[in-house]
């Protein structure tokens, strides 16, 4: 992903590391994106 960089972004649904909103996050991290995350607690 191009000119990312030093960016911010707001990802919600982060249910565990196997659910899609995780592997944006990580993609956005690589990509030097500054992430907030909202995830869902389990019971």
């Amino acid at each position: 992903m191009l000119g990312l960089q030093g960016k911010v972004a707001f990802v919600f649904g982060v249910a565990s590391e196997d659910s899609i909103a995780w592997g944006i996050c990580k993609s956005l991290a690589e990509a030097g994106v500054t992430l907030y995350l909202g995830y869902q607690k389990r019971f």
